[in-house]
């Protein structure tokens, strides 16, 4: 992330703020207008266009959105008045006040826990995780599959965001889109993510020690996202942020092998 993109990134905060009463409905006309922006390259060139004044690329937001609600259309126009690295960031910090208000019109729902088990679904099975990340197959077709896999079994908050991740991967892996959305939603309930990685699935009270224990030595609320992998054979590996505690048993075999050479 490039330091203009780092700096820009706070105006999605700002923008936020400005629209208290924003819902759901106004995360989906985000969603519809970041792939709005995206089928169109001149158009994104130009809100990301660093010599243009500001006003004139918040000015064109507005026209190219007009159809859409009203806060929706504020928080871009907002974010095109920033100054962003690449052309690509204004697109995922739409994408991300979407998510926060998705989040914030979730009604209680684990928005979070409710993609992690989506992820974990898709990734045990290689041919629907090709089938949502792949690069063949029509956007519509894979909502369309996406509403077989979860209709009635998520928030509707997890649902509209799902099905935006689903519909534009943006060259990204599936898994990676379901971590970074979990991340970002996460970041919007003021927790962080950490991922518990382990051969068998831990038992609830297990899992609550554990987050206990880490809340403690990290001094923040945390959002457990556990990941079965029975390769590791034993022990838990933990990722918080840039920070990983591997006690597995593998990672103990694998370091054996490098000392014995």
């Amino acid at each position: 992330m490039g330091s203009a993109t780092s700096q820009a990134r706070t105006a999605i905060d700002e923008a936020l703020v400005r629209q208290p009463q924003a819902g759901l409905d106004d995360a989906r006309d985000l969603f519809q207008a970041s792939r709005a922006i995206e089928r169109s390259p001149q158009v994104l060139a130009a809100l990301a266009d660093p010599v243009s004044p500001p006003d004139a690329r918040a000015a064109l937001a507005e026209r190219v959105l007009g159809q859409l609600g009203a806060p929706a259309v504020s928080i871009v126009a907002h974010l095109a008045r920033q100054r962003w690295s690449d052309a690509a960031d204004i697109l995922s910090a739409i994408d991300d006040a979407g998510i926060r208000i998705a989040v914030r019109g979730a009604a209680g729902a684990d928005v979070a826990g409710e993609i992690a088990s989506f992820s974990r679904i898709v990734s045990s099975d290689p041919q629907l995780e090709l089938a949502l990340g792949g690069v063949l197959g029509k956007a519509d077709d894979k909502a369309a599959l996406l509403q077989r896999l979860i209709g009635g079994r998520a928030s509707e908050a997890t649902t509209v965001i799902l099905d935006h991740l689903v519909r534009v991967p943006r060259g990204r892996r599936i898994g990676q889109l379901l971590r970074g959305a979990a991340t970002e939603v996460a970041a919007a309930a003021g927790r962080s993510i950490a991922t518990v990685t382990s051969a068998r699935e831990l038992p609830t009270a297990q899992l609550d020690r554990l987050r206990a224990g880490l809340e403690r030595q990290y001094g923040r609320t945390l959002q457990l996202q556990q990941v079965v992998d029975p390769a590791v054979v034993g022990g838990l590996r933990v990722a918080i942020g840039d920070d990983v505690i591997d006690g597995t048993v593998r990672s103990k075999f694998t370091d054996l092998r490098l000392k014995l050479g």
